[in-house]
């Protein structure tokens, strides 16, 4: 059975016939001449090649130590690039994250964040993908996604990289509120025709366990997809509704918006599995990300 070669008597090999002697490639990987010797005859052995013949004081390449030493050649770059990675990997240079993230932070927050992010990280790859909150966990869980930003709903363990505190806003078209009012009593509201979000949505489920707390009733006028949707109808007359801050403050030049009475508030997490290790890429997106959000003030 051949023994297995080493990467070291390649490295003695290659050093030997690109620098034309043994004593040279000893000196260049700072070992003895003996050292050398005994590589490439462990090369041999390994091989079970002949790869030297001697040509007066000189070794001289034999045809397969020529095949052989084409193929080293090749294996050395590859090892060589292989490091390089590796140091591109260790400082963050190099990498790739995959993100998923809840509608409204994908449109509202993360372009400005992974703008910032490939300015300063330019090759680090995020593949980023868009889901409701229970969908997110759930690409989380299976592993198809390395980072999710959404609520954490309790129910599992996970690790919270980053956090941004956001609230509920009343939002009609433009001039509807009156600008003395410093909040908006839903109370007042629950006669207007509403625009709501899709049942099913996270953000829906709060809002609905909200109003049924209070004892509040909206009739949907219209139920749709998206917070960028809602603000569409809603800057057309379509009627009223209740969405994330994030959404409303973007969306200020289309509509007017208020704080709801009585508050209602959340948190969103840059959330990863308890169990799962980071790549240095991930820590360095979670670290940029944390940073980002505590520059934000969503009033």
């Amino acid at each position: 059975m051949k023994k297995k070669i080493s990467v070291r008597s390649l490295g003695a090999f290659h050093a030997v016939v690109t620098l034309g002697s043994v004593s040279a490639a000893a000196s260049h990987m700072f070992v003895t001449e003996p050292a050398i010797s005994h590589l490439l005859r462990s090369l041999e052995t390994a091989t079970g090649l002949k790869l030297f013949g001697k040509k007066g004081r000189y070794l001289d390449l034999t045809p397969d130590g020529r095949l052989l030493f084409d193929e080293t050649t090749s294996a050395m770059s590859a090892l060589a690039r292989l490091t390089t990675v590796a140091d591109a990997i260790r400082s963050a240079k190099h990498g790739h994250i995959r993100l998923v993230a809840i509608p409204v932070v994908a449109e509202y927050l993360l372009p400005d964040i992974l703008c910032a992010f490939s300015n300063s990280y330019p090759a680090i790859d995020i593949t980023v993908s868009v889901a409701e909150g229970h969908r997110a966990l759930a690409m989380l869980e299976s592993g198809s996604a390395d980072l999710a930003i959404a609520m954490n709903d309790g129910t599992k363990n996970y690790q919270s990289h980053a956090q941004i505190d956001s609230h509920a806003m009343v939002v009609g078209p433009k001039a509807y509120f009156d600008p003395s009012d410093n909040d908006a009593r839903i109370a007042e509201l629950i006669a207007e025709p509403y625009v709501a979000l899709n049942p099913g949505s996270p953000f829906r489920y709060v809002l609905d366990q909200y109003l049924k707390q209070h004892g509040l009733v909206f009739t949907h006028a219209i139920e749709v997809e998206t917070q960028s949707v809602i603000v569409k109808l809603v800057s057309k007359g379509l009627g009223i509704s209740i969405i994330d801050a994030i959404a409303a403050n973007a969306e200020y030049h289309q509509i007017s918006a208020k704080n709801i009475h009585p508050p209602l508030s959340w948190t969103y997490h840059l959330l990863s599995p308890a169990d799962a290790k980071l790549s240095t890429a991930a820590h360095v997106f979670s670290d940029f990300v944390q940073a980002s959000w505590e520059c934000l003030d969503i009033a």
